[in-house]
């Protein structure tokens, strides 16, 4: 399975992305739903704030592909993104940050629901971070 919305960098976007991912995983009885939707709530709702904060109106991208038990989600926007130099510090899920206020947070708690996040600088102006899941279905006993 594999689809992807492009939309607006609005707050409605975001209602609009988080009821097509709980349907989504609904429907096709993805495991981990709750995490999966709060992910990509996350990965929206940062680009949305990126784009608002540049004053930029092109669309956002929504990947997302289920394949061999493995969940892929890509957000791109056209916002100048992290500075490749701060992704060690953002993509280090350990790193005892005492300043995490009110930014900074979504990407800690990311990372402890999902395998593997990377961000791609695909030009000036368009910022890419993706998400990989695991997909493992417990037995019942």
């Amino acid at each position: 399975m594999e689809f992807t919305f492009t939309i607006k960098p609005n707050r409605q976007s975001i209602e609009l992305i988080d009821q097509l991912m709980e349907t989504y995983t609904e429907l096709y009885t993805i495991p981990c739903a709750r995490e999966i939707c709060f992910v990509t709530h996350e990965l929206v709702i940062n680009a949305v704030e990126a784009m608002e904060r540049d004053g930029r109106k092109e669309p956002i991208e929504v990947y997302v592909r289920d394949e061999d038990k493995q969940l892929y989600i890509t957000v791109t926007d056209y916002a100048e993104g992290i500075p490749k130099e701060q992704w060690p510090t953002v993509l280090d899920a350990s790193a005892n940050n005492d300043s995490y206020c009110e930014r900074g947070r979504g990407f800690m708690f990311i990372q402890h629901m999902v395998d593997q996040v990377w961000f791609e600088q695909l030009s000036d102006v368009q910022f890419l971070v993706g998400v990989k899941k695991k997909l493992v279905i417990s037995e019942e006993k």
